[in-house]
């Protein structure tokens, strides 16, 4: 679970990344936003740890993803959300239990001179073959000052193993 929150994380960040490189193509003059919106929507194998036991799950989800980035061509200011809904069906290899559920994903990233922040919720919930359950939610945020200091930073992370 937790290389997928880092990777969610990223998401965001890579997105802003991309988004002030074509800033710099973009033309100076215009003064106006630029926005693009990418989705993703298909099945694919994933592998996590089952946080309740250590187990390796496997299995497959299917992803609806919509990443969006607005920025202004004439300023340093970039503004990136996403968001990830997945259901999926996984089998815990250690048991034997097959484990179905859902899980979202939400993420922002902002950044201009005076500050930047990057806000990310998870929550998920799975139902196991035999009647167990997986229920985690977790909400992080970092806010940086202009110098390079962090003057918020949490990450609460909640799990409950039925």
């Amino acid at each position: 679970m937790i290389k997928r929150i880092l990777a969610a994380m990223a998401v965001p960040a890579i997105a802003a990344a991309a988004s002030l490189g074509a800033a710099g193509a973009a033309s100076a003059s215009t003064g106006h936003t630029v926005s693009f919106t990418d989705n993703f929507h298909g099945t694919q194998p994933f592998s996590q740890v089952n946080p309740c036991n250590g187990n390796q799950l496997s299995g497959t989800q299917t992803s609806n993803i919509v990443n969006h980035v607005t920025f202004f061509p004439a300023s340093d200011e970039t503004w990136a959300t996403f968001t990830e809904e997945d259901n999926f069906s996984a089998v815990d290899e250690g048991t034997g239990v097959t484990f179905t559920g859902h899980d979202t994903v939400w993420g922002n990233f902002n950044l201009n001179q005076q500050n930047a922040n990057q806000t990310f919720t998870f929550s998920v919930h799975a139902a196991g073959s035999d009647g167990s359950s997986i229920t985690s939610h977790e909400v992080a945020h970092v806010t940086q000052l202009p110098d390079g200091n962090v003057s918020v930073s949490f990450d609460k992370l909640s799990l409950t193993c039925g």
